[in-house]
């Protein structure tokens, strides 16, 4: 199916609410909205649409395509995990920033690098709105006041593309830091933008399960026995490694807590949006540089962050080599394999989506269009049993929560219908399959 506005691609269940194509709409017929069963959806206004198809361009939801890899990506990371030119963990040199960050605190110390002596003026990234901890907002730093301000994981819906339009009016390079479909956004953006591409210092990208709406944070809340209301600031991670869900409640000392295993494993990835299960790039392939957490072996209660850290391009090569130079992180070389044995659901997902989007296709149901990834090359390493399960889950899911058809048209509204309410029932958790 070819998208020619972006509610059709909304009302397929397509969107992955990266808001890109907010500022590519120079009609300003899209008001991005926190629909808390879905996510961050572009909602438009018919009187201001012009039918240019311009919003399409840029959509990560519809196409992602790969170009030929550098002739120095890893080779036996290249098939499974993209542009690889050196794999890397540690951790900030400065111990505030990994205290609060939510592994090692890298992503943070090599933008603040890039800030301080990178030449960037500013880096674009996702920050808490102040008044409203439960919602998330664009953020331009300037300083690392700033920039700590912002640390740690938010597993909630985020839209950094929705302020592209900020990078234009920065007199310098701006580091962009999001997740990996804003960055698959923010390289289709600046194809169709020249200053958007003059502008764009570095890219870099967190590693990403899937995005949760705003429902799961709300179902944290249920079980910590909190009303959103009352709640002054609320952290999913951070401050140790992994770190703990904090809520800190309004006009009180009074914090309530919850384990990571508990918030994340037995909560948030059960409201994943089924989009993010049909995502092939879940560690940033197309940044600069990329960060996640060395899940490789057990994380001791109390233990030091620490990060993964992978250069895809020369550029995000040099801004580490840079960066350890100049004292911002610690970083020390490791083998190819850590990528593998740290994120096995990231890859167990990959090698899953090809029977997916088959099963999709099937049951004519319109589906993304991926080139470069070899999906069936990864959906082959699977056993035959997972090949099975993933089929049937597949056209389980579809069909019984009436996805073969699409969602009841919202535009010009705020609220997008459809005959389940939720991705996942709030009442019958699904175990999450990776």
């Amino acid at each position: 199916m070819k998208f020619k506005r972006i509610d059709e691609v909304v009302e397929w269940r397509l969107c992955m609410g990266c808001g890109a194509c907010v500022p590519q709409c120079e009609g300003g017929a899209l008001t991005l909205v926190d629909i808390p069963e879905l996510g961050m959806r572009p909602i438009v206004n018919p009187s201001k649409c012009r039918q240019c198809g311009e919003c399409v361009k840029v959509c990560p939801g519809i196409e992602i395509s790969h170009e030929l890899f550098s002739s120095q990506t890893i080779p036996e990371l290249s098939q499974e995990w993209g542009p690889v030119l050196e794999v890397w963990e540690g951790f900030a040199a400065d111990s505030d920033i990994r205290y609060r960050g939510s592994s090692g605190g890298a992503a943070t110390a090599l933008a603040l690098f890039c800030l301080e002596k990178g030449g960037a003026s500013g880096a674009l990234h996702i920050g808490t709105k102040p008044g409203a901890p439960l919602t998330n907002i664009s953020v331009l730093s300037r300083s690392r006041e700033e920039l700590l301000a912002c640390t740690g994981s938010r597993y909630s819906p985020a839209a950094p593309c929705e302020k592209l339009n900020w990078v234009e009016d920065v007199s310098g390079p701006v580091v962009f830091i999001g997740k990996p479909c804003d960055v698959v956004a923010l390289r289709k953006s600046q194809a169709n933008n020249a200053v958007l591409q003059e502008k764009v210092g570095t890219a870099i990208s967190i590693f990403c399960a899937g995005t949760p709406p705003t429902a799961g944070t709300y179902k944290i809340l249920d079980e910590l026995d909190v009303k959103a209301g009352d709640v002054e600031d609320f952290r999913y991670r951070g401050c140790g490694w992994p770190g703990v869900t904090t809520v800190r409640m309004k006009n009180s000392s009074q914090t309530r807590q919850m384990t990571y295993e508990d918030s994340w494993g037995n909560i948030l990835c059960n409201y994943r949006q089924f989009r993010c299960r049909l995502c092939p790039d879940s560690t940033g392939e197309f940044a600069d540089i990329s960060c996640g957490d060395p899940w490789y072996r057990r994380v001791e209660t109390g233990e030091p962050g620490r990060s993964l850290v992978l250069a895809r391009t020369e550029k995000g090569k040099q801004i580490i080599q840079e960066a350890i130079k100049a004292g911002y992180i610690e970083l020390v070389r490791v083998g190819p394999g850590t990528v593998p044995d740290s994120q096995k659901a990231l890859l167990n997902r990959r090698r899953h989506l090809w029977g997916r989007l088959l099963m999709m296709k099937l049951l004519l149901v319109p589906v993304p269009c991926y080139d470069g990834f070899d999906l069936f090359g990864n959906w082959l390493k699977l056993p035959a049993v997972e090949k099975l399960r993933s089929l049937a889950g597949t056209m389980k899911r579809v069909v019984l929560r009436g996805w073969i058809r699409p969602l009841k048209p919202a535009i010009g509204g705020a609220k997008l219908q459809d005959s389940n309410s939720s991705e996942r029932p709030l009442n019958s958790p699904i175990k999450s399959e990776s």
